[in-house]
């Protein structure tokens, strides 16, 4: 895929018109990353975007404690480090690459440029930041509104609802490298209870587990675990 081809399929610049992506991409470079390769480390300097073409990203914060918190999972056509390009103030969280990972980057200037010639570019920045900004608020809600053994539930919706891709019997594949040290720092939780949920789970038989990968086999009686 092209730089043009791949601008179009990030939903942030998929209603933009062919001159403004052209634009866009006569300005991009690009990046490749090993698996567990640290992307950019929150605090630093940031002065451009990401957009992944292959493979798979965790963004994460460190709290003043020392405590990892998982943000956001990233695959294919998604994009990240967003707020960089508007405010150049230091990266609010880290990137790692969970797998072998290649991505397309833009400069803060190149995309100023851009923006102050086309301002349907803004726009379309503007609408993605919303949407992330919903997220954070439902996801921090949750971390205070639920117990762990629930937030693992409910980051396992989440992923499903994000990732899931239908199988013929009817299950949903969560097609992310996942293991459970990233669950629980997605669920604001320990491994041993990430591993107590699953195993539960399992013998509910509401999901599959097989090689970091995990089916949810139901996802109506899932949703329902959370309110027993």
């Amino acid at each position: 895929m092209d730089k043009l081809e791949m601008l179009r399929s990030v939903p942030m610049f998929s209603r933009l018109a062919d001159n403004h992506l052209a634009l866009l991409s006569a300005n991009l470079g690009a990046q490749s990353f090993v698996r567990g390769a640290t992307i950019f480390h929150q605090g630093s300097v940031g002065d451009m975007l990401y957009i992944i073409v292959q493979g798979q990203v965790r963004i994460y914060t460190i709290s003043a404690m020392g405590h990892e918190l998982s943000v956001m999972i990233f695959r294919e056509g998604d994009f990240f480090g967003d707020l960089a390009l508007l405010d150049g103030l230091p990266r609010s969280a880290s990137a790692v690459a969970m797998s072998e990972t290649t991505t397309l980057t833009l400069h803060r200037t190149a995309f100023q440029q851009t923006i102050q010639a086309f301002p349907p570019i803004a726009i379309a920045v503007l609408e993605a930041l919303a949407g992330r900004l919903r997220h954070s608020n439902t996801y921090a809600e949750h971390l205070v509104s639920h117990s762990a053994p629930q937030r693992v539930v409910r980051r396992l919706l989440d992923l499903a609802d994000q990732h899931g891709v239908a199988n013929s019997d009817a299950t949903s594949t969560i097609e992310l490298f996942l293991t459970q040290d990233d669950l629980a720092s997605l669920a604001g939780t320990t491994r041993e209870t990430v591993n107590r949920v699953l195993s539960s789970l399992r013998d509910q038989g509401l999901i599959r587990v097989e090689r970091a990968r995990i089916s949810v086999l139901n996802l109506v009686q899932l949703e329902q675990s959370l309110n027993p």
